[in-house]
């Protein structure tokens, strides 16, 4: 799936790069205060990759072909 979707306008694409950057500044953060700074940033990479790991393989509702795997 793609980062963004084709019917996404610029404000929703504008919007979901604010949304994701936001996230990933607060769980920084978290992680940095609840794990000291190179766990902290280890774990923030982890689940920063891992996130976008589920949203590259979700389906979304644009592709042409349902129920393929990658």
């Amino acid at each position: 799936m793609a980062y963004f979707q084709r019917r996404m306008d610029g404000i929703e694409r504008g919007g979901k790069i604010a949304a994701d950057v936001f996230c990933v500044l607060l769980l920084g953060v978290m992680a940095l205060g609840c794990l000291g700074v190179l766990p902290g940033i280890i774990t923030s990479v982890l689940v920063v990759l891992g996130v976008l790991t589920i949203d590259y393989f979700t389906a979304d509702p644009d592709d042409t072909v349902a129920g393929v795997v990658r």
